[in-house]
């Protein structure tokens, strides 16, 4: 009771702020451009709001994690392959971002999304057999997004509360944002009518909503997307992809670009692989991708799809074959994680790209798991289909 006390004579302090900001600050973050929706930012990530009013009618949300900052520069890379074709993607993820964050957010946007397809982008190193790191969840974790999520009522009960154990499981480092989640839950999960909650729910969602519109708003003017009066999505010519030539273009790029066992980056190895080479053999031998709580997270998401009639599409991502091996992660045991996501996809009537064939295939991957060159031809082509399949 102490604890909950203290909270609310915190809480009290910021009410008067809570009121100027509500009611001096517009809530419009709609910017009608593409460039806004491929823009790698956590603060757009958290933002439900600003995912919601970047949504149009052919926008495709694609989930996924660390691999959306390598290759930016590349023409190989979504974010400049699709630039000049009818392709509309709202890229979202960053590093440490796994499928319970991907779910929340999905759960928070979905009733603006009307092109009813997602994929998943699933990097294997989600499942290992202790999960997600607690800070490494909160430190994705949007408070705005979660409430959205909670809000929602046509995700079920029963999927909200699966969310709500987590969070509040793995906030538990997060001390001041677990009681805020608790109270969440026992408002929107729950259904309690105490004063005090509803007090804290009601004025805490209309600051958290305006200092989204804020950090938001501050971040873009640093970023120079510009705001258009009509949506920039269409491209009156596009230009035909050759698929099979843009991956040949691609391994040819950077046959000069890796001397090392691994086929790593020359410039990842040197930087990070090379000092740690002589240190992690065998690293990984007691993992052997069975049991992982990233899997329950991975259904949550896949239920969420559901409740929303989303068709999701599971992209898993390919490893360093010859890395892993070294480090006790050998095929056998990535064919385990394999064939639990497909068993999830027919289960969940998901339709499943496995790039885990091409482990062993040179320019794939620049490091341990983010895609290159070829790599990200290959998964392009499978989003570029999966988005024009009728």
């Amino acid at each position: 009771m102490k604890k909950i006390a203290a909270f609310f004579t915190a809480f009290a302090i910021f009410l008067v702020v809570i009121a100027i900001f509500h009611f001096s600050l517009s809530g419009d973050l709609k910017m009608n451009n593409k460039e806004f929706s491929t823009w790698y930012s956590p603060y757009k990530d958290l933002s439900c709001n600003a995912i919601s009013q970047n949504m149009h009618s052919d926008t495709m949300l694609v989930f996924g994690s660390s691999e959306f900052r390598h290759g930016r520069k590349t023409p190989y890379h979504p974010v400049n392959l699709f630039k000049k074709q009818n392709v509309d993607l709202m890229l979202i993820g960053g590093p440490f971002n796994q499928s319970l964050n991907h779910a929340i957010t999905l759960g928070a946007v979905g009733n603006s999304i009307q092109k009813k397809k997602v994929v998943l982008v699933v990097s294997p190193t989600w499942f290992f057999k202790n999960g997600v790191d607690k800070d490494k969840y909160a430190l994705r974790f949007s408070e705005g997004s979660y409430v959205a999520f909670m809000q929602n009522k046509k995700i079920p009960l029963s999927v909200k509360k699966y969310v709500a154990q987590r969070s509040e499981s793995l906030l538990s480092k997060d001390t001041s944002m677990q009681n805020k989640v608790s109270i969440y839950d026992k408002v929107l999960v729950d259904g309690s009518t105490n004063p005090l909650y509803q007090l804290f729910y009601k004025t805490r969602t209309a600051y958290v909503r305006d200092k989204d519109v804020i950090t938001v708003k501050g971040i873009l003017k640093t970023t120079g997307i510009r705001k258009n009066r009509h949506f920039n999505d269409r491209v009156a010519d596009p230009r035909p992809i050759d698929w099979n030539m843009l991956s040949e273009e691609a391994a040819y790029s950077l046959k000069n670009k890796s001397h090392n066992r691994f086929m790593m980056s020359d410039h990842f190895w040197k930087r990070k692989f090379a000092k740690r080479y002589a240190f992690v053999k065998g690293l990984h031998d007691n993992e052997d991708f069975k049991t992982s709580p990233e899997y329950g997270d991975l259904e949550c998401f896949l239920k969420v799809c559901k409740a929303e009639g989303v068709q999701p599409m599971l992209l898993i991502l390919p490893l360093n074959g010859k890395w892993y091996d070294y480090t006790g992660l050998t095929a056998d045991k990535r064919a385990t994680f394999v064939n639990k996501i497909k068993a999830y996809g027919n289960q969940y009537n998901a339709e499943v790209a496995d790039f885990s064939k091409y482990d062993y295939t040179p320019y794939m991957v620049a490091d341990a798991v983010h895609p290159w060159g070829k790599g990200w031809v290959k998964i392009d082509e499978k989003i570029y289909n999966f988005y024009n399949q009728i």
